[in-house]
């Protein structure tokens, strides 16, 4: 009971610490380690464990937003994951890590431009003419999109039989 004139102050709630989610990871990982034991499961291990390490590394882990201000130092905003950006610097972030393997952020596409011209974009041709070296441009990118497809299907099914119990 409180003293009138008196305001209770509310607990406030604690920040996530890194050693708090790599004591949950320890433990999920000893159960996982007596669960499926590396010498029965050692491609399952191998490539699950960083695999594991780096989704809580990227998404997870609480860290700082970092994300270069105009003032040029570091955005401080407790985050979860590298890969995220606080609710100012987000978007550009993401944009920032698509631009660094040169690829578009595919959610600019769904983004209201409020500040847009009223007037509408100039129509583009269903079909651009094509020259020899743009045909020859896409062969090869047909042949090398063939290769990682190969490639993807292999190590999927690789995955599969490390996963069957024997």
């Amino acid at each position: 009971m409180t003293r009138p004139g008196v305001m209770r102050v509310a607990k406030k709630k604690g920040r996530p610490t890194k050693v708090g989610d790599l004591i949950v990871l320890s433990c999920v990982g000893v159960v996982t380690y007596y669960s499926y034991p590396p010498k029965q499961n050692l491609l399952a291990w191998i490539f699950g464990v960083p695999a594991v390490l780096m989704f809580w590394f990227l998404f997870l882990m609480p860290t700082k937003c970092d994300y270069m201000t105009q003032r040029l130092k570091p955005c401080d905003r407790s985050v979860r994951g590298k890969a995220r950006g606080c609710r100012d610097h987000g978007r550009w972030k993401r944009d920032a890590i698509f631009a660094t393997v040169g690829r578009r952020n595919p959610g600019q596409r769904f983004r209201m431009m409020w500040s847009a011209p009223a007037t509408s974009p100039m129509p583009v041709p269903a079909r651009p003419p094509r020259d020899k070296a743009s045909r020859e441009a896409n062969a090869t990118r047909g042949a090398y999109n063939l290769v990682m497809l190969i490639a993807t299907v292999v190590s999927a099914i690789a995955a599969v039989v490390a996963l069957v119990p024997r």
